[in-house]
């Protein structure tokens, strides 16, 4: 069951990947990050109480949720900075380091050690990555030498590494709360926390991003809202019922769909390479999925 939740989260990841690289098209990124998490946060939270019960709200439940709003902070204001920066198709593929970093944290802390099958998973993800930077009659160590150059792709190694203490940490809520009010807390607390920093950056700026074309964005705004809703939903579900790592590696499925969209429907250049090592880092991480 816990899969078909992953698989869901995958679907619901990649579609909001190619919202908000739109909504931040027509808006700041700040606002439009701030904007689609409260609406999703509400959603959930909404929807919980409509067909549940609130459990009690205990002291380690906030704890934890002081622990991880900054880093979900930090990490989705990267992504979103990636995604404006850069090509759908080629940060996407990054997040794939997720699941390996999640599962060095878990050999780390939890001291779980993965299988030789799962080692092969981790050789096909690495040489995925690789390959989405290729680019034809280029030299192979163009890819190395553009992460020197390419704010996306550090903008989107950060978004990773602030996720993996996330992931590491949503069990401890899930265990206090469950899944949905966990997942609806999280949502709407990082809103409210990224929105904290708006009067900073129009200080910095002169402006918050404010669209130009409010309707428009206020409509990529409310589908990226739902896309988002639904994987959150999924992947928390999931969270539930496996391990972090497994359900990491399962939601990075999002990759190949993302990278996809990305050529598919936003005209990005270099669709083969990229969807070749969209491809390899999902074989990988799914065969850390079901052998790891």
């Amino acid at each position: 069951m816990w899969i078909a939740f992953a698989l869901l989260a995958a679907c619901g990841s990649a579609a909001t990947s190619l919202m908000l690289k739109r909504a931040v098209g027509e808006g700041g990124a700040v606002v439009s990050t701030v904007a689609i998490r409260g609406l999703a946060g509400l959603l959930l939270g909404i929807g919980f109480t409509l067909l549940g019960t609130w459990p009690a709200l205990t002291p380690k439940y906030w704890q934890t949720l002081a622990i991880v709003v900054p880093f979900e902070v930090g990490g989705m204001l990267c992504l979103t900075l990636a995604l404006r920066s850069g090509d759908l198709s080629a940060v996407q593929p990054i997040m794939g380091l997720l699941p390996l970093l999640v599962m060095a944290g878990g050999m780390v802390f939890l001291h779980e050690v993965p299988t030789w099958l799962a080692a092969v998973g981790i050789v096909l993800v690495v040489a995925g990555l690789y390959c989405v930077g290729l680019k034809k009659g280029a030299s192979w160590l163009e890819p190395a030498r553009a992460f020197a150059r390419s704010r996306a792709n550090w903008f989107a190694v950060l978004s990773v590494l602030f996720w993996t203490v996330t992931s590491l940490m949503h069990k401890i809520g899930i265990a206090q709360v469950g899944a949905i009010p966990w997942a609806a807390s999280l949502t709407f607390s990082s809103s409210v926390a990224l929105a904290c920093t708006l009067p900073l950056i129009a200080w910095r700026t002169g402006s918050i991003g404010v669209p130009a074309r409010v309707e428009p964005w206020m409509r990529l705004v409310g589908v990226a809202s739902l896309c988002f809703t639904t994987q959150q939903a999924g992947f928390f579900s999931a969270m539930r019922r496996a391990q972090a790592g497994y359900v990491n590696a399962v939601t990075a499925m999002s990759i190949l769909l993302a990278t996809a969209m990305g050529v598919l429907l936003l005209d990005e250049e270099g669709g083969a390479h990229r969807i070749a090592g969209a491809l390899l880092v999902s074989g990988g991480v799914g065969l850390i999925a079901l052998f790891g």
